[in-house]
């Protein structure tokens, strides 16, 4: 028994130092994702186990997809402490190589039955191991956002023939601990967002200045220039809170790609604005356009925040509350500078540098974005 610990724990350490999307193992892989009202797994199954194990083709056609996803669902179960099954529903199902040999990857959303707990249920796992004994499947929880954690892994146990049932539990908590555990999720995830905030301080370095003949020039007073500062950056807000919202609770989305490329032709529109007026006494219009792209981005987060519309609400209302809690800090920082620059003897070197340097990383960020780097 000492001896199988020792290679499971080995087996899972390999499994940490790689992507959570490469397989490399030859064992399966359930990967659970906790969320307000469901659950979401993450299958990874060895295509040649799969085949050698059921008979059934793995060539992506309709028919083979189908008989699959029925062979899945026929082999596993998750069942509340009351005895009643969770409802599992199969998102999506490809043979495809990801990293190593090719295996089969499945989504599933698990979702609780009336008055059971959406955190603690039993999960029974017969995949493969009811044909091939040898075979084992290692069960995971990859987050918990309501628990605390967005991107902790943990080891629940190996399924196995003779051990084809494991049980989860992660407590209960309320809606406080999910406020708090989304605001952080919003903090980090707008702190870690250099493009993001990139993009505003650009449109924001302008703001004491007038334009005059194509070029800054003269410069606002004081209370104008905190004015337009604040009308930028609420702007700003409703943007990407709108989107954000469209996403969390109506399912707006659009693909990753063109949204990342968005973001970085933001970045590179306002620091060309911050060098020489493009759209002077507009700021506030293109934050609030602009904005609605950066929404996107933050949806993406956030897809899995739960299918109860109470949680999800306060799930959302956290996240942005840490988003602006870290944008506002950052533009409190540097409200200094941009209110001193335009005093300063070399201060339209300065500008242009700092444009000039946001400008050259939006580049960077859209040609790799486009596939042109």
């Amino acid at each position: 028994m000492t001896e199988l610990r020792r290679w499971l724990a080995t087996l899972f350490l390999l499994f940490l130092s790689t992507p959570a999307a490469a397989h490399l193992t030859p064992n399966s892989e359930i990967r659970l994702d906790f969320a307000p009202g469901a659950v979401t797994a993450d299958v990874v199954v060895p295509q040649s186990e799969f085949g050698y194990a059921t008979g059934l083709a793995t060539d992506n056609s309709p028919h083979s997809i189908s008989a699959a996803s029925r062979y899945l669902l026929s082999h596993m179960a998750v069942v509340a402490p009351s005895g009643a099954h969770w409802k599992v529903e199969v998102r999506r199902l490809r043979f495809e190589t990801i990293a190593g040999p090719p295996d089969l990857h499945a989504s599933l959303v698990l979702v609780p039955p009336p008055g059971a707990s959406d955190r603690a249920f039993r999960f029974d796992w017969r995949v493969i191991t009811s044909e091939v004994p040898t075979h084992f499947a290692l069960l995971v929880v990859g987050g918990d956002l309501v628990g605390g954690t967005a991107e902790a892994r943990e080891l629940v146990g190996a399924l196995t023939a003779a051990r084809p049932s494991l049980r989860v539990d992660r407590g209960n908590v309320g809606l406080p601990s999910l406020l708090a555990s989304a605001f952080r999720l919003g903090a980090v995830h707008i702190a870690e967002g250099t493009d993001h905030l990139l993009f505003l301080l650009a449109l924001l370095l302008p703001a004491p200045l007038l334009a005059s003949g194509g070029r800054w020039s003269g410069r606002r007073s004081t209370r104008e220039t905190i004015r337009h500062l604040a009308a930028i950056v609420t702007a700003f807000t409703i943007g990407h809170s709108t989107t954000l919202i469209l996403a969390a609770l109506f399912g707006a989305r659009l693909p990753a790609a063109p949204v990342e490329a968005g973001i970085a032709f933001s970045v590179l529109v306002s620091a060309i604005h911050a060098a020489r007026p493009l759209f002077p006494g507009r700021e506030a219009v293109v934050a609030g356009l602009f904005g609605l792209v950066h929404g996107l981005a933050f949806a993406t987060t956030i897809a899995n925040f739960g299918l109860d519309l109470a949680t999800r609400a306060t799930a959302i209302l956290g996240f942005n509350l840490g988003i602006e809690a870290v944008q506002l800090i950052v533009v409190l920082v540097a409200l200094p500078v941009l209110m001193t620059l335009p005093r300063l003897r070399n201060g339209n070197a300065v500008r242009l540098v700092l444009a000039g340097a946001t400008g050259l990383a939006a580049l960077v960020w859209l040609a790799e974005r486009t596939g042109l780097a």
